[in-house]
């Protein structure tokens, strides 16, 4: 999974302009697939066909796109302001080195730097890309509307066991997900691998994919920032401790019947994980599990150091607990599990 996740995390795609790695999860996953359906924000979904007669459809989610920028402004003296798209990590707004893509896909390097109030806030964002006017800025192909993402390479940490790169929120489920199509056999329901849209943004591709695939039960698998210096009971994201699997988040309360049923899968098999609750912020869960008259629904995280920023990191430990939990729920839910799950009269 290293290799694919290198591949994924160097890609650029920040919310609506995923096409970089839409290409590689295609190329990775098409042949695993029984089909392949695009949702109209971009979301891409992968079927693997149930063995049971009228099956339940489980979609695993995870998002594509990376916090980023867009091109906002090109001043006359020679510099590139920007607009966020998600969350970018304030202290990763400074001194950074950035690449624009231009509409004909090209990339130009620049360093990221920053503006700020009398109060020490940020102010305006810009890059520099040696230019001295807007004229030489358009001459490269740089437009308004660009996209632009940090520019860090992937690599691997001195352990052998943490990988460092950028958009490891949520290239890390992508991963995963790219992995999973591939590992299961036998699945009684119909499962649908799907590489979602715009998540940074407003969660939207979970609910426009979700309601694509018609699916009864969604499960994102996304990421939560690890408070690298907090190691005591108010941290259930370490790193290397296995998976987390979250009981609640400000916008989803997973079903208890399911939750427990994950758990239990979990523990049977030994495979490592952590109980997680969100304060705030949400999954790709949010908007999917209110489609129509509700579905199921539960998030399985991947813990992150520095999520939002030029660099996280993740443990290759973590992953294979995601991965390893994605693949027994997808061989063992079938509607048996299903019809338990919703049946509110037997509590």
């Amino acid at each position: 999974m290293k290799e694919i996740l290198k591949r994924l995390s160097n890609a650029d795609a920040i919310a609506a302009r995923e096409k970089e790695v839409r290409k590689i999860l295609r190329e990775e996953m098409k042949s695993y697939a029984d089909a392949i359906q695009y949702d109209h924000l971009g979301s891409i979904c992968f079927e693997k066909k149930g063995c049971s007669q009228n099956p339940v459809t489980i979609a695993f989610m995870a998002h594509m796109d990376e916090v980023g920028f867009f091109v906002r402004h090109i001043s006359d003296n020679g510099f590139i302001y920007l607009i966020a798209v998600g969350g970018v990590l304030s202290k990763s707004k400074e001194m950074q080195k950035v690449r624009i893509t231009c509409q004909n896909q090209k990339k130009i390097d620049g360093i990221l730097n920053v503006t700020r109030d009398e109060k020490g806030n940020v102010k305006d964002m810009y890059v520099d890309v040696g230019c001295e006017t807007g004229d030489e800025i358009r001459s490269l192909g740089i437009q308004i509307g660009d996209m632009v993402t940090f520019a860090s390479e992937c690599f691997e940490m001195a352990n052998g066991n943490v990988l460092c790169g950028k958009a490891m929120d949520d290239r890390t489920g992508c991963a995963v997900l790219s992995q999973a199509i591939k590992r299961v056999h036998d699945n009684p329901g119909d499962l649908w691998f799907i590489a979602t849209s715009s998540e940074e943004v407003g969660c939207r591709g979970g609910k426009t994919a979700s309601e694509q695939v018609k699916a009864d039960i969604v499960i994102a698998i996304d990421v939560a920032n690890n408070p690298e210096l907090v190691k005591n009971y108010t941290n259930h994201r370490l790193l290397s401790k296995g998976c987390m699997i979250l009981h609640y988040d400000k916008t989803m309360i997973p079903n208890e019947k399911f939750l427990n049923y994950v758990k239990q899968i979990a523990r049977e098999n030994d495979i490592p994980f952590q109980e997680d609750m969100f304060s705030n912020g949400g999954t790709d869960c949010n908007l999917a599990h209110l489609n129509e008259n509700g579905k199921v629904g539960l998030v399985i995280g991947i813990p992150l150091r520095y999520c939002h920023g030029s660099y996280s990191m993740v443990h290759e430990k973590d992953l294979k607990a995601a991965l390893d939990l994605v693949c027994l729920l997808a061989e063992k839910i079938g509607n048996e599990q299903y019809s338990y799950f919703i049946d509110y009269e037997k509590e």
